[in-house]
């Protein structure tokens, strides 16, 4: 994969303790994120207003709520610092094949 595909832009945050934060894709969702098998192990670049890139590895997961069908979403393996604003988006930098975090 590009690390020039288009980035994951943040729709929501959601902290999960003991694992991370997981973290959903605001329309449109990039495409990169449908290819790899869920739980394969991403490098990021994690991307604010106002402050300086933040390297962070993820896997991808994938949860469902209610009726809706379900939705990839990312399980960042970090502390990011604070809270995922409005406006944050990641990059992807590799696809991580067959290695753990």
């Amino acid at each position: 994969m590009s690390a020039s595909a288009r980035p994951f832009v943040i729709g929501q945050s959601l902290r999960v303790p003991g694992l991370g934060v997981l973290v959903l894709p605001a329309a449109p969702v990039p495409s990169w994120l449908a290819g790899p098998a869920l739980h394969t192990a991403l490098a990021l670049l994690l991307h604010r207003p106002g402050q300086l890139p933040l390297a962070l590895p993820a896997t991808i997961e994938e949860i469902s709520h209610g009726p809706q069908p379900p939705t990839r979403a990312l399980l960042l393996d970090g502390d990011p610092g604070g809270e995922l604003a409005a406006g944050a988006w990641l990059a992807l930098q590799a696809v991580m094949e067959n290695e753990l975090l």
